[in-house]
Parts: C-alpha cells; sequence; structure tokens
C-alpha cells in the first residue's frame, strides 16, 4: 500500500514539473496574442488617426443633422397645432358672444311674458282660447258632415 501512496505521489510531483514547464510558453502566447491586439486596434500612421478623426466628425454632422430635422417637423407640428388653437378660440369667443345675445334675447322675452301677465291675467286666456277652440270644431264639424 505505501508503494501505491509513492506512485501516486511521484506521478503528482511529474505532472506538477511538466506544469511548471509547459507554463511560461503558454504565458508568453497569451502575451504576444494579447500585444498583438492592441497593436491592431492602435492607428500605426497618421494617416489612419486623421482618417479616424475624420470618421467622428462625419458621424457627429449627420447626427446634427438628424436632430434638425427632427426638431424642423416638431416645430411645423407645433406651428400647426397653434394655429389649431386660434381656430378653436375664435370659435369659442363667437359661440360665447352668441350665447350672451341669446342670454339676452331670453331675459327680454321673460320681461315681456310677466307684463303680457300683468294685462291679462291666465284663467281668463284659457277660457278665452278654450271658447275659440269650440267655435273652431263647431265651424270645423259641419263642414265635414255634409261633405
Amino acid at each position: 500500500m505505501i508503494e501505491s501512496i509513492m506512485y501516486m505521489g511521484i506521478g503528482f510531483l511529474l505532472a506538477a514539473l511538466i506544469g511548471v514547464a509547459v507554463m511560461p510558453l503558454v504565458h508568453a502566447r497569451a502575451v504576444r496574442l494579447t500585444a498583438r491586439r492592441l497593436e491592431n486596434t492602435l492607428p500605426q500612421s497618421m494617416e489612419e488617426i486623421q482618417a479616424g478623426k475624420d470618421l467622428l466628425r462625419a458621424e457627429f454632422a449627420m447626427s446634427m443633422r438628424r436632430l434638425e430635422l427632427v426638431t424642423e417637423q416638431l416645430r411645423g407640428k407645433m406651428a400647426g397645432q397653434l394655429v389649431e388653437l386660434g381656430t378653436k378660440g375664435s370659435t369659442i369667443n363667437r359661440m360665447k358672444v352668441e350665447r350672451d345675445v341669446l342670454k339676452a334675447n331670453i331675459t327680454a322675452l321673460k320681461i315681456q311674458i310677466e307684463a303680457l301677465r300683468q294685462v291679462q291675467p291666465v284663467p281668463r286666456r284659457r277660457q278665452q282660447a278654450e271658447g275659440d277652440l269650440i267655435t273652431v270644431v263647431r265651424r270645423w264639424i259641419p263642414h265635414r258632415i255634409h261633405h
């Protein structure tokens, strides 16, 4: 049993020794790949730097133009809404004037009704209206019977 534990220990130490020998190779490859990736992202010449700046300027100009177009559309929409509000406001004012005129007419008619009530009492008018109705019915009935 001790012999098997010793073989396992020797195997573990051998694996660790191989790992220590291989680790610098793996690390060097990782450093090399990272350095290459960083070099590829950085501009190599002044022309590349200038081209990057020009690209940024062009993107900024396009975004500004889009914002200007949206602003113009919103201003046009706002102007249309202001015109609509103005026409609705004038319609409301016209209707208020008409309402005031109608209120004045109603008040004048109420005054006339009160004046007529004071001149002629209500029961007499009903009696006269009933008499007029009977007269009209008597005239109408003989006319319809004979024809």
